[in-house]
């Protein structure tokens, strides 16, 4: 049997559903070039991915195989050309790839392709609606317990047909230092996570809220390029707070998949005409790194600088553009996920309608991060601040108060939501 496996975020040889059957059966390997994706994405991301692309494809080369690489426009005269027997395809919780999903069905259904649509992910969405109320009931109820399948072996070779069909060349993105930060062969990804486990993930939860420690695994770049699954990881940890953020992950994932909409709009309905101001000069401080609070700013600057930020200043990012400058967190949302080498859709969305205290699983509106109490608690010696603000004793004033700002956020929720 000929079967097409289309990779999207999944450019891994280890624990890989799209190479399953790779015994008995023919693999083509397949890479969609999606115009829409190169809007979405920004340089950071992109400079790595491809760079990635190129690596998975140099393994496969290994394997006797190749990546196929077309335009997602040229895909049905593919399947004309290749005449496979099966097409088989990766879904996620993002609304652009259920929207390629649903094209390739119609294209297999019009040359009678039988299509295989495959989860790479942890928990299948395969129940009626997502009806859980919070993180820690879907832990608990779910998550916890749940009989994960075994990690997939890696193919040891793989059957490729010659097919004649014009590749394109995938984009060069010139970003040296975010390739220069990041990029890992899968091995050297896989070695990165039990470095990890052996030297840090004791230490993990004590350790993971300071920015300045090297304390968390930064994984997240991996999983987004699918360098490494999160079964394998899931697995082989045995941590149970590095495990919970795991399923933070998953519970973000499934929660969008059954809420599409909320990419753009709010998950409690009673905040979809909040009256968000329009300041282009704060929002512009706020990107640049020059609001006058330091763990803001330092933040946002490491952002620029690297296309990541400690997961704790994030959140105290967020909290800083929504509840004090009364931003509209959309703007926030896009800014992080154009600049994040591990932008993820799901989680991205998912963390700032947490913050804003609009999502699913949500903090309150009245919780508002005074970044001060926050470098105070968790970069009391300025290591972090000094690392991206090196005159950090010299730096801009704030452009709001904290407490007046506060109160009149709280204030406007409160007018708003009639409380």
């Amino acid at each position: 049997m000929r079967i097409v496996s289309i990779f999207s975020r999944d450019f891994r040889l280890l624990d890989n559903k799209l190479f399953l059957g790779y015994e008995e059966n023919e693999i083509i390997p397949l890479f969609l070039f999606d115009e829409y994706n190169q809007k979405e994405h920004g340089k950071n991301l992109k400079s790595l991915f491809f760079k990635v692309v190129r690596s998975f494809d140099e393994e496969l080369k290994k394997l006797n195989s190749k990546l196929y690489k077309i335009k997602l426009e040229d895909f049905e005269k593919f399947i004309y050309v290749s005449k496979p027997d099966v097409v088989r395809i990766c879904y996620d919780s993002e609304p652009r790839t259920n929207e390629r999903v649903r094209y390739i069905e119609q294209i297999c259904k019009k040359h009678n392709v039988k299509i295989e649509k495959v989860y790479q992910f942890l928990i299948e969405p395969n129940f009626e609606n997502f009806y859980f109320q919070s993180f820690s009931q879907f832990y608990k109820k779910l998550f916890k317990n749940y009989n994960f399948e075994n990690v997939i072996s890696k193919p040891k070779y793989l059957t490729t047909p010659d097919i004649k069909v014009e590749e394109i060349e995938l984009p060069v993105i010139e970003n040296e230092k975010i390739i220069r930060l990041y990029f890992k062969s899968e091995n050297e990804v896989l070695s990165h996570f039990h470095k990890f486990k052996m030297e840090k993930m004791k230490d993990y939860e004590k350790n993971r809220d300071y920015p300045a420690i090297d304390g968390t695994s930064r994984l997240s770049v991996y999983f987004r390029m699918g360098q490494i699954s999160y079964r394998y990881v899931l697995l082989n940890s045995e941590d149970e707070k590095f495990k919970s953020e795991i399923a933070w992950a998953e519970f973000y994932r499934l929660w969008l998949y059954y809420n599409q909409d909320c990419v753009n709009l709010e998950y409690d309905k009673r905040w979809r005409n909040f009256p968000w101001q329009i300041d282009e000069e704060k929002f512009n401080r706020w990107k640049e790194g020059n609001t006058g609070y330091l763990i803001v700013d330092a933040g946002m600057r490491q952002l620029l600088e690297e296309g990541y930020i400690h997961n704790r200043v994030r959140m105290i990012c967020a909290s800083f553009l929504i509840k004090n400058l009364m931003i509209d967190w959309r703007l926030g949302e896009r800014w992080f996920y154009e600049n994040l080498v591990d932008a993820d859709l799901s989680a991205n969305v998912g963390n700032w309608q947490w913050t804003g205290g609009f999502g699913l699983d949500k903090s309150g509106y009245f919780r508002i991060f005074n970044p001060e109490l926050q470098r105070e608690k968790f970069d009391k010696d300025f290591k972090y601040i000094e690392k991206y603000i090196p005159d950090y004793k010299s730096h801009v004033k704030p452009i709001v108060d904290f407490i007046e700002s506060r109160e009149n956020y709280i204030k406007k929720v409160r007018e708003y939501l009639r409380l």
